[in-house]
């Protein structure tokens, strides 16, 4: 099958789902499908990365780089301007340069991605699958979005309109696809693919940022990678922090951007650079070699938000062999692999003295985290997120469906 992939940030940007999509698209590849992604030069979160071709092959993947205006994350109005800039060149791509028998999107950005793709099919009848790293708008209300929870109700709708018009949804969880089903959207339609690690492709870590650069085995690391923002609740880690400030050998580092990252700094105060550390955001390697060392990964969420996304980190802490501190309700099935699976330990949102002592406990055990220990929790996390029974899973889904579509043009192009 002919298949395109629309989404703004592909690799080497440094979105989680740039190099997921990567390792997706090169197996289909590998399974003889041809894959385009269309994409645009690397931009996220205002890393400055050197441009790349306009036009490319790599391993097989034909990637069409469109360049659009220089922004800022937090200049809102430009980075809507550029969303559409985008999505309208997609749109161009799709319907008059060259056709498609499946088009592949994750939900990005947030409902215009949907009627993006929606607006493809009906000019094009090109199916597509949906696949919700997150869900929207559930997702937005819960991180506090005043105008998402503004228009709830409408945008509601129209994202479950995407669902239906969609071939296929895809969900990293259980409790991703339950929501989807209480919406009304057909199960049979909804199949959970779990997440896997983000592949390092064999780039160097390089040197860890202070204070993960030292070499001191005392010191137990509780550590946070990834987007410091609104959804994951870190405010009660930091008031976790305070009831543990005695034990300095306990040291909390939080490493990456977000727009929650200044307000955690100045409700740490004086621990700041004591005994809590914030680092710049990472590459991949380096995070990954950060998790390696460390004694504790956190995962929190906030209340809810475990219906509406699955933390990609915790395959990474997985993967590292770094037991996990699931910040997160019982019943979700996040918490019930943590404790069932003996990966790490369960506490509860907003149980400050849960949360300290729990990192308590595990820095008395800590003796216990051997070798041994962090190889028996990479092996269980490569069984239950393994990246080639993902890939594999997706490779079947499709051949299922190939022979159902068909392309609807035989002419090539670049756009």
């Amino acid at each position: 099958m002919k298949i395109l992939s629309i989404y703004r940030h592909y690799w080497p940007d440094t979105t989680p789902y740039a190099r997921l999509l990567r390792a997706l698209a090169e197996r289909l590849v590998e399974a003889e499908h041809s894959f385009t992604v269309y994409t645009a030069q690397p931009s996220y979160n205002d890393i400055r990365q050197a441009g790349q071709p306009r036009h490319e092959d790599l391993n097989g993947v034909r990637i069409l780089r469109l360049r659009l205006l220089p922004e800022r994350k937090r200049l809102f109005v430009l980075r809507v301007i550029n969303f559409l800039l985008f999505l309208s060149r997609g749109i161009v791509h799709a319907v008059l340069v060259r056709r498609y028998d499946l088009i592949i999107v994750n939900v990005h950005p947030a409902f215009l991605m949907g009627l993006t793709v929606r607006l493809i099919r009906r000019l094009t009848g090109t199916p597509f699958i949906y696949n919700c790293m997150d869900l929207h708008p559930e997702s937005s209300a819960l991180a506090g979005h005043r105008l998402v929870r503004a228009a709830y109700r409408l945008l509601m709708r129209s994202d479950t309109k995407t669902c239906r018009a969609a071939r296929l949804i895809v969900v990293p969880s259980r409790d991703m696809k339950q929501t989807l089903v209480e919406r009304g959207v057909e199960e049979e339609k909804i199949l959970v693919v779990h997440t896997f690690r983000l592949d390092t492709y064999g780039e160097p870590a390089g040197a860890l940022p202070p204070p993960l650069d030292r070499d001191e085995t005392d010191r137990f690391t509780v550590l946070f990678a990834g987007n410091i923002g609104n959804f994951q609740g870190l405010e009660q880690v930091i008031e976790a922090t305070r009831l543990l400030q005695e034990e300095e050998r306990i040291r909390f580092v939080f490493m990456g951007e977000g727009l929650a990252k200044q307000r955690l700094i100045e409700q740490a105060g004086a621990l700041v650079d004591r005994t809590v550390f914030f680092c710049p955001y990472q590459p991949v390697e380096i995070a990954f070699e950060a998790m390696r060392r460390a004694s504790l990964g956190i995962v929190c969420l906030l209340p809810g938000v475990y219906r509406t996304a699955f933390p990609s980190k915790t395959m990474m802490y997985l993967a590292a062999g770094c037991p996990v501190l699931a910040i997160v309700e019982e019943e979700s099935r996040l918490a019930a692999l943590v404790r069932e699976r003996r990966l790490g330990v369960q506490v509860s949102q907003g149980d400050i003295q849960g949360v300290a002592g729990a990192i308590r406990d595990c820095f008395e055990q800590r003796a216990g985290l051997t070798s041994a220990r962090r190889e028996e929790i990479r092996r269980i996390g490569e069984e239950l997120f393994g990246m080639d029974q993902a890939l594999d899973r997706w490779v079947t889904i499709l051949r299922d469906l190939e022979g159902t579509t068909t392309s609807t043009s035989p002419e090539p192009g670049v756009g």
